[in-house]
């Protein structure tokens, strides 16, 4: 299992999460999956920085993923006992800043913005 870095304060210049990275720099199939982890808050993943896919060793945590989890309050249970029992993990959440760049409002928005189809479910 690799161990997640949290050194990361602000979304990268190509996070899928930001509004102004080019759209299709991930496959659909990585959207979908979010989209998969993130409706299981139980036991869903935790999302590494995708410039650090060949670098499994130096992985650190995607910092739009990160500020999403904090404008939702945290709804990944993984995110949240990885905050209790990991001071660097806390501290990255409480210092995670969109760095004044507009990211997507929402996980959906940023999949339809990079043409993957999203079920609403009720």
């Amino acid at each position: 299992m690799t161990k997640m870095g949290w050194t990361t304060r602000e979304p990268c210049l190509s996070c899928p999460y930001r509004k102004d990275a080019p759209a299709g720099m991930w496959h659909k199939d990585e959207f979908k999956n979010l989209l998969v982890q993130d409706a299981n808050e139980l036991s869903g993943a935790i999302f590494g920085c995708h410039k650090y896919r060949n670098h499994p060793e130096k992985v650190q945590v995607c910092g739009g993923w990160l500020l999403d989890q904090k404008r939702r309050g945290c709804p990944s249970i993984q995110l949240r006992l990885s905050i209790i029992t990991n001071e660097e993990a806390s501290v990255a959440l409480s210092e995670v800043t969109d760095g004044g760049h507009k990211l997507y409002p929402s996980i959906a928005a940023m999949c339809r913005a990079n043409g993957v189809s999203v079920r609403r479910t009720r």
